[in-house]
């Protein structure tokens, strides 16, 4: 709920002016073990990106609180997919909730959102004075922090320190960054709790990363290194199964490609679809609820039975038996009745 508030404010930030280049990763908290990254810019201007953007608007033009938001967006003067470039998310992942730090590149009018805003070391700061309160620092005209307020303070009185993150861990993150437009990496902390009980098979992981190219078709990768070789033969075999399965499904699928295989304890996938067949999928899918609906058989209605009331005669009653008669003394009288018949 917070990096939600706190994504929040910041996309409230945004506007255009002259953007400067940052190493985003020098903001990082000491102890960081995994880190979140989206290049917005690329994102947004893929081939893909923008055919989904063109059905999206489609689909929700007729619903009366989306062209609310929309017009609020316009009035607010902002847009999240053009003057946002590159959102990177780092926390160090112990206890259930932990805290995350969230930096961001763009265009930021820090002259018009930084008045009669409080500062900490003459660093603009928007939002609540609660610890648990998301807030944004505005750093300058193309760099912004986003997260809880002690988390985001405590950056503050780094800034100009360099890089406090591991030099593995940094170069991890720079290779991610250079190749993929979406992605992630990280080793288990200590303290990792699995955030539902569905996902406790994150537990037998104990380092990770994935990413996700859309710039020219879809490209996947990811890599799970295992805890133990018991878990990493059970992932190899989950991944082999999904695997079959989607080569089953498309086993003629116009170029697209998957493969997942083991080296050494690491699990690695791989997947590639082609740009003519992704786009192919998702028009397949917007007309889908079209043909389904023009399929649909006509509702038959069901006969009317009308039903008469059927006469019912009761059954002719049994006569009660004749009434027991007594003498004086109490002893049952026999009558003859005339006829003989007693």
């Amino acid at each position: 709920m917070k990096l939600a508030q706190s994504l929040l404010v910041l996309l409230l930030a945004v506007r255009a002016v002259p953007a400067a280049d940052a190493a985003l990763t020098d903001f990082f908290p000491a102890g960081t073990k995994i880190v979140l990254g989206i290049n917005v810019r690329k994102v947004a201007e893929s081939p893909l990106a923008q055919a989904g953007l063109t059905q999206a608007k489609a689909q929700v033009q007729s619903q009366a609180a989306t062209a609310d938001w929309l017009k609020l967006a316009s009035l607010a003067g902002f847009d999240p997919l053009r003057d946002i470039d590159e959102v990177l998310v780092a926390t160090d992942g112990e206890g259930q909730n932990p805290p995350s730090l969230i930096v961001a590149k763009g265009r930021f009018d820090v002259a018009r959102l930084a008045e009669g805003a409080k500062r900490y070391r003459d660093v603009p700061i928007l939002g609540g004075d609660k610890p648990t309160d998301g807030v944004v620092a505005l750093l300058n005209g193309s760099t912004a922090l986003a997260g809880d307020r002690p988390t985001v303070l405590a950056t503050i009185d780094h800034l100009g320190t360099g890089t406090r993150i591991d030099a593995a861990l940094a170069k991890r993150i720079a290779a991610a960054r250079s190749r993929y437009d979406i992605w992630g990496l990280g080793d288990r902390p200590e303290g990792f709790v699995a955030p539902t009980p569905q996902a406790s098979g994150l537990e037998s992981i104990d380092r990770f990363q994935f990413g996700v190219s859309v710039s020219h078709g879809l490209e996947l990768g990811a890599e799970i290194h295992a805890r133990s070789p018991k878990d990493a033969e059970q992932l190899s075999a989950m991944l082999g199964m999904v695997e079959t399965m989607i080569k089953a499904k498309q086993p003629t699928a116009g170029g697209a490609k998957f493969d997942v295989h083991s080296e050494n304890g690491t699990i690695k996938l791989s997947m590639v679809v082609p740009e003519a067949e992704v786009l192919k999928a998702m028009q397949t899918q917007k007309s889908a609820p079209a043909q389904a609906m023009a399929e649909k058989p006509a509702v038959r209605t069901a006969p009317v039975i009308s039903m008469s009331p059927v006469a019912i005669t009761p059954a002719a009653a049994k006569p009660a038996p004749p009434p027991m008669v007594f003498d004086k003394d109490g002893n049952t009288v026999i009558l003859t009745l005339p006829g003989g018949k007693k």
